[in-house]
């Protein structure tokens, strides 16, 4: 249930202190916002737009003005376009090619979507929006709103400011070109057809896919909620480290559209800027910076660590420190002011009792409507000092200025950040245990600690093995991982840490990390490997929730020991994966809702930054407008967007250059066209072969041939699932061509490995030309990467099997494997 407009004229008549008055008076704002109120801040020509949407498409006929367009959306330089435009006027001076200004204004024009510059403090406390638009000084810091040295009394210059983009033109822009139209209607459909499934099913999903299979969205559609044309949209909010030597430079808000299908709507084309606030400092109020693009929307849910900043919620230090307000207590040394999400009580410390894995409470299931009235309640500093303590509580949430019909109810609309959680907060927590770095109080001898085995040239050897592995990590694998003893203080990346732990971790630390520490990972890995998936059957679902919550239970057994000097050890993230399971039942697969498509646009922003020398904030303010306006001009002006070469760079359509085979290949071409097509031949004929194929999910595979030809070794991108490929080749088979390729099969995976691990370790013997075998090329999903590893204790190479993680949602974000740059 929602805030209703009773809920918040309670909360108003029983507010106090100033700062909760403020956070009333922006969601008060909000609740009434409109688009004739002043903090709408729309001029009037994108004011008449938005009541009055274009009904025709614009005609572009215009030869010359349909090769400036195509020009401009090159993503040139100012200085490239007017150089190419007066080569072009030189060679054909009967063309008109538009100035660079000109067809930028046309842009601008035809796309509807123009940047809303807003006032802000220069120490970044707040925004100059909503009720504080009309503000002198900033009522946190005292500094002056306007610059005095340029400021004139004719006109007012504040002394810093921000770019917001509504959201208004951009999703107008989607409805007007009749293909786009029919696109949008993906969701409608799809919902009746999950609706109709889940009738027959009582209830019960066969496979959770998008967030559309989320139990709340789907209660959402059914109670009315959500109607017919409503938008439907996830809000991500993060920092952006434009320089390498900083943190957060900048912090970044965009909007994902979920009424696309799922291959359209994470793709760069699709993804919705919101706005940009300057750094380098943190916001203080982040709430004041996102007002102004809250205006009449439908948000789904949110993700992210800027996300604690807009919750109103109290942080992973607090008591009740659990973003999905579950109202777990957490527990805290004796005279520490720390508090840790521990379930079993420790010794000596006469706290609340154990709490059992599988009684915690659900996400949101703490009283969210009464704690918030007692902090807004407060009527002094004294009082407010320990409500938030209690509630878990520190104000109330923008959020809760929307109507209920308008946003899944707070705090259930909060996302469970699982990009973070997997990629970055495990490492920081588990790699400094095993390597005996941790923090350790004088009490806790870590002479004691049997983990901490990552020391000295056991460390630099395990290094040595994740750097080794890049060679067979194909190249859709994007960035390998670097050597840990060396770089993993060096800005390691959330993707280094995905592929390390997951997909390297398991099989290279068997032997090295003692039991039950190992299983205890492999708990983990497994757990956190099938709810990374964009298909979730109901199986995995269940199989994923239980190994996530055998970890959590067994590292406070394990690690912990109900010792109140390493209440520490137990990080709020390790709760946080207790929710997973529960709320993909709620919204769908938690990476459908994840950072990675918040990492991908500060990616993309960030190359296109790097590609002008200016102002850092003002060009990336000017590369988000034109992102805004060239998706736009794209979705009404479809033919104006460049066609899409379908194959791999180098490649041709059919290369038909024969080759003979060997006697080993012979013999699998026989036996294939005996057992597929009954043709009995006494030897194979030959052959045409080729190099590379790209699959469906945008993976290029190559050849063992053409890559052991190759003068610099690429990385391996020829196995695939359980095969190797030797090359690929075409059969014309009773009348009809059948492109097969011939494969080497590796065995069956070491069967003690793959129990013990819990199916995270699939290491298996190659046994190269003794196994191969023809298959076609259709029964291929998917490249993988075939690591060789001596395993401790196993006579001989095995080599063990990764999985390119998170490989559906990269492939719907348009990324194939052509487009990630290489890695020196």
């Amino acid at each position: 249930m929602g805030w209703t407009d009773d809920d918040l004229d309670e909360l108003h008549r029983v507010v106090h202190l100033q700062d909760a008055q403020d956070a009333m008076a922006f969601i008060t704002a909000l609740r009434k916002a409109s688009l004739d109120d002043p903090f709408a801040h729309l001029p009037p020509d994108a004011l008449d737009r938005l009541r009055n949407p274009p009904r025709t498409l614009p005609n572009i006929t215009d030869p010359d003005l349909l090769m400036s367009l195509k020009l401009f959306l090159a993503d040139t330089t100012t200085k490239a376009y007017d150089l190419i435009r007066a080569a072009i006027s030189e060679r054909h001076p009967d063309d008109d090619v538009y100035s660079h200004y000109r067809v930028k204004q046309l842009c601008t024009e035809l796309s509807g979507v123009v940047p809303l510059v807003h006032d802000m403090c220069i120490n970044m406390c707040l925004a100059f929006t909503g009720p504080f638009v009309d503000l002198d000084q900033c009522p946190r810091c005292g500094e002056d709103h306007w610059d005095q040295k340029r400021s004139t009394p004719q006109k007012k210059v504040a002394q810093q400011k921000f770019n917001t983009y509504p959201i208004g033109p951009q999703l107008q822009a989607l409805w007007q070109h009749p293909d786009h139209t029919q696109k949008m209607r993906w969701r409608e459909q799809r919902t009746q057809e999950i609706l109709e499934v889940l009738g027959m099913t009582d209830g019960i999903p066969d496979v959770y896919e998008d967030v559309l299979h989320g139990k709340q969205y789907l209660d959402a559609c059914q109670s009315g909620k959500i109607k017919e044309g409503d938008p439907i949209l996830m809000f991500l909010i993060d920092g952006a480290q434009l320089y390498e030597s900083k943190q957060s430079d900048c912090w970044i808000y965009i909007w994902v559209l979920f009424d696309h299908s799922p291959d359209k709507h994470y793709q760069k084309k699709y993804v919705l800027p919101g706005g940009i606030i300057p750094g380098p400092k943190k916001p203080k109020n982040l709430d004041l910076f996102i007002f102004p693009r809250l205006h009449h929307l439908w948000i789904q849910a949110e993700d992210g660590p800027g996300m604690a900043f807009l919750t109103g919620l109290i942080g992973h230090h607090g008591k009740m420190s659990c973003r999905l307000y579950c109202g777990l207590p957490g527990r805290h040394k004796l005279g520490a002011p720390t508090y840790y999400p521990v379930l079993r009580q420790p010794i000596g410390n006469h706290d609340h009792p154990d709490i059992l894995i599988h009684q915690l409470p659900p996400a949101g299931s703490f009283n969210y409507k009464a704690n918030l009235r007692r902090i807004v309640s407060c009527r002094n500093a004294a009082e407010y000092e320990f409500a938030p303590l209690e509630t878990g509580i520190t104000k109330p949430s923008i959020f809760c200025g929307f109507h209920s019909d308008r946003i899944l109810p707070v705090p259930h609309s909060f996302g469970s950040d699982i990009m973070h959680v997997a990629a970055i907060n495990a490492g920081d927590l588990l790699i400094p245990l095993w390597r005996g770095t941790f923090r350790a109080n004088p009490t806790d001898d870590k002479a004691t600690w049997r983990w901490a085995v990552l020391v000295k040239e056991t460390w630099r050897k395990h290094g040595s093995s994740i750097a080794d592995a890049t060679p067979y990590l194909p190249g859709s694998f994007d960035r390998p991982p670097r050597n840990p003893a060396e770089k993993i203080h060096s800005g390691y990346k959330a993707w280094e840490w995905l592929l390390y732990l997951y997909g390297m971790g398991p099989a290279t630390l068997y032997g090295i990390l003692p039991e039950p520490y190992w299983s205890n990972f492999c708990h983990l890995a497994r757990g956190l490997r099938l709810m990374q998936q964009y298909h979730i059957s109901h199986p995995e679902h269940l199989d994923g929730h239980q190994h996530l919550l055998d970890f959590a239970d067994e590292f406070e057994e394990i690690y912990y020991q109900r010792r109140n000097d390493r209440l520490h050890f137990i990080h709020p993230w390790i709760h946080s994966l207790t929710h997973i399971g529960p709320e993909t039942v709620n919204k769908g697969p938690p990476i459908c809702s994840s950072q990675w498509t918040m990492e991908r646009t500060i990616g993309n922003l960030g190359q296109e930054i790097h590609l002008h020398n200016s102002s850092v904030y003002a060009n990336l303010s000017q590369c988000t407008i034109r992102h805004c306006q060239i998706n736009a001009l794209k979705a009404i002006i479809p033919m104006i967007e460049p066609s899409t070469n379908a194959l791999p760079k180098g490649s041709f359509d059919l290369e038909r250059t024969a080759h003979m085979v060997r006697p080993c290949e012979a013999q699998a071409i026989v036996r294939f066209l005996a057992n597929d097509s009954g043709i009995e031949i006494p030897s194979a004929p030959p052959i045409t072969k080729w190099a590379c194929l790209r699959l469906p999910n945008g993976q290029v595979a190559r050849s063992a041939w053409k890559e052991n030809a190759m003068t610099k070794q690429p990385r391996m991108a020829h196995n695939v699932k359980v095969f190797q490929q030797t090359y690929f080749l075409q059969l014309l088979l009773n009348g009809q061509t059948a492109i097969v390729a011939m494969v080497s099969v590796y065995s069956d995976p070491h069967q003690d490995l793959l129990h013990h691990s819990f199916h995270t370790v699939f290491a298996c013997h190659h046994h190269g030309d003794n196994s191969l075998r023809l298959i076609k090329v259709c029964a291929i999903k998917s490249v993988v990467a075939m690591v060789p590893h001596q395993f401790l204790g196993i006579n001989g190479i095995l080599f063990y099997l990764i999985k390119r993680p998170g490989l559906d949602i990269i492939t719907m974000s348009g990324i194939n494997e052509e487009d990630i740059p290489d890695e020196d």
